[in-house]
């Protein structure tokens, strides 16, 4: 692929509704990922183990970003329309990369919100269109949990 630094374009920001974390929420996720570590099924094992800032129950960080794309995806058509009238593109090939930085765990009961900041890193040769989608997650305090990007490769505008 040509990565041609130049082709980059700031296309705005995007919020999403906000949503609160619940137990439930963590415990399903920690289940169905076979994550059955002491940090996440053993709540004494946190309460003697993890700093007094840490000692309830929080979230992994796949379930962080899982939140953060599903966030996402009710507003992610009308990106994606709103993208098309800059740069045409066809079908949506999948996401080729995701780069997270975790800042701050996630508890139960923080409420999440995400900013999305799409940017258009390359346009390949054949016209692929290669578009990073930064998601930064809040909390209710308007704290930075989870700053990560996802990249999407978009076909030719003659692949619709």
């Amino acid at each position: 692929m040509n990565k041609d630094v130049t082709t980059k374009k700031p296309l705005g920001s995007y919020m999403t509704a906000r949503r609160t974390i619940f137990d439930a929420d963590i415990c399903a996720f920690v289940n169905v990922a076979g994550l059955q570590e002491p940090l996440f099924v053993d709540m004494e094992y946190v309460k003697t183990n993890m700093p007094a800032s840490h000692q309830k129950r929080f979230a992994p960080g796949p379930f962080l970003i899982s939140m953060g794309m599903g966030l996402v995806a009710p507003i992610l058509m009308t990106m994606l329309d709103d993208l098309a009238k800059i740069q045409p593109f066809g079908l949506m090939k999948g996401m080729v990369n995701v780069n997270a930085d975790i800042k701050l765990p996630g508890y139960a009961g923080d409420t999440m919100q995400v900013e999305l900041v799409p940017t258009i890193t390359s346009v390949t040769q054949s016209g692929n269109v290669l578009l990073a989608l930064q998601h930064i997650m809040r909390n209710q305090d308007n704290q930075v949990v989870v700053d990560f990007t996802e990249t999407l490769l978009l076909g030719p505008p003659d692949e619709k």
